[in-house]
């Protein structure tokens, strides 16, 4: 564990924080010049809230600046990779939350919920073609930059997007960091003058009243209408309820029940850790909320210290990684030590190897490595200790390490409701040597650090996690 510590930013959030939270979040990406829009558009992407929301709060800024309402338009589509009615569930079962806090707020929110790719095609540029300008989330893994940019390049209006992902920007390091030692010194420097909060602010004009040209879905029924959606229906959805009312009580249930002890027990105890990565990751929660309920608890300060180093440090060096290698979803970007060492032993000799279709399906000898797949499949979710050995078995069972990563990809892809995430990004290359350093060589792994199942048996309650997972209801 570092030697340093959060607990002195108690004090400092409770004098107001840095001053300036929008510095080196706002980038202008592309779009025509703005001409008399009748609002502003917040596109949810990625931050799918209405509440401690930077993104929003620089369209609302906007807005209030130009004398317009804002809308907010939020939209889920059934063609991105691997849809299902896993995630679909899971991202539908936030709306209902969203339509009332717009109400609370004064906004218009509408969500598109459109069936098939030919009807989700032309909604976003017809209520793009009556505003004055565009503000979306910045969000560097999936498909997310990419549907930016390419909006962008033909928007009747300019777009910007917002980086809210964090409580640093992701621009402020200015290149890729090599490690957590590395982010976590730059980042305690940085703090005093950069840990600000969103200010939520209040829109002065609207709600935005007039027709518009998309059909607004209420959020009745989530599960039923993923069901009618053209998506993959093979992957059910898991019992974890998505949104953001869920979110927070899961918050208020960790902060309370689970904060104190968590630096001895998160590892070991399945049910120790906070179980908030899905809702993180569709933006439910925004990682600024979740601070500071942890840093203002009553938890003893050692229990703090390792929570946010997780959600902090961890978790942004992550966003560092994908943010500023855009070849993240490659092991182009292992450290050349490891790519050395792997080359090194591509020719080792793998037994057993299986298919993907046995993996896929848990069917291994290995009944350590089987229950973390269970979980996958069944929770969409792994816990935390066990993922690291799940990608280093792969490895070991794999022809190749571009093989075991892209099995590795394409099952988080598939399965895990925090999947397509920077987190999923930096763990799985970190199964490769990723943020890593070298270890004693031995063979397949060469000096890339090694797992066995028997040492993971010691450490985790095993049997409890089984329970968990084999009695579960859907």
């Amino acid at each position: 564990m570092s030697s340093h510590t959060f607990i002195p930013f108690r004090r400092h959030l409770e004098n107001g924080g840095a001053k300036g939270v929008l510095r080196d979040r706002v980038e202008y990406v592309g779009g025509a010049n703005p001409g008399d829009g009748e609002y502003v558009v917040y596109w949810a992407q990625s931050s799918r809230r209405l509440r401690s929301n930077i993104a929003l709060d620089y369209a609302i800024s906007r807005a209030n600046a130009e004398g317009l309402p804002v809308v907010v338009y939020e939209s889920l589509r059934p063609d991105y990779s691997s849809a299902n009615d896993r995630i679909h569930s899971f991202v539908l079962e936030g709306v209902v939350a969203n339509h009332h806090d717009a109400l609370k707020r004064g906004l218009r929110y509408l969500f598109y919920l459109p069936r098939t790719r030919d009807e989700a095609r032309g909604a976003l540029g017809r209520i793009a073609s009556r505003a004055r300008l565009v503000v979306t989330d910045e969000f560097p893994t999936f498909s997310l930059r990419e549907q930016t940019r390419s909006f962008a390049s033909t928007s009747p209006c300019p777009v910007f997007t917002v980086d809210g992902n964090g409580i640093l920007p992701m621009r402020v390091f200015g290149k890729e960091q090599y490690g957590a030692t590395q982010l976590r010194d730059r980042a305690f420097r940085l703090f005093a003058d950069r840990w600000d909060e969103p200010p939520e602010l209040m829109p002065k004009y609207g709600p935005f009243e007039s027709e518009l040209d998309v059909p607004n879905y209420n959020g009745a029924n989530p599960r039923a209408n993923a069901a009618s959606c053209a998506i993959d229906h093979s992957v059910m959805a898991v019992p974890s309820i998505g949104g953001r009312d869920e979110a927070l009580r899961r918050l208020d249930r960790f902060v309370r029940e689970k904060l104190c002890g968590y630096a001895g027990h998160r590892s070991r105890e399945a049910d120790h850790t906070s179980e908030l990565s899905p809702y993180l990751h569709f933006g439910f929660l925004s990682v600024h909320e979740v601070a500071r309920r942890a840093l203002f608890s009553s938890a003893p300060e050692e229990d703090i210290d390792a929570f946010l180093e997780q959600l902090i440090i961890r978790r942004e060096l992550s966003f560092n990684l994908c943010f500023y290698r855009e070849d993240h979803a490659s092991l182009d970007c292992l450290p050349d030590w490891a790519k050395k060492t792997l080359a090194e032993h591509a020719d080792d000799r793998r037994q057993p190897l299986y298919s993907w279709d046995a993996l896929e399906r848990a069917a291994t000898e290995d009944e350590v490595w089987n229950l973390a797949q269970r979980g996958l499949l069944r929770l969409g979710t792994i816990h935390n200790y066990l993922r690291m050995l799940w990608g280093k078995k792969v490895i070991e069972w794999s022809r190749t390490t571009d093989e075991a990563h892209a099995f590795m990809l394409a099952m988080h892809d598939k399965y895990a409701i925090d999947g397509r995430d920077p987190n999923t990004h930096a763990g799985v290359l970190w199964c490769f040597g990723k943020h890593d350093r070298p270890w004693r060589e031995r063979p397949i792994f060469g000096k890339v650090r090694y797992l066995a199942s028997e040492s993971t048996k010691r450490k985790i309650d095993l049997e409890a996690y089984a329970r968990r997972i084999d009695t579960l209801t859907f």
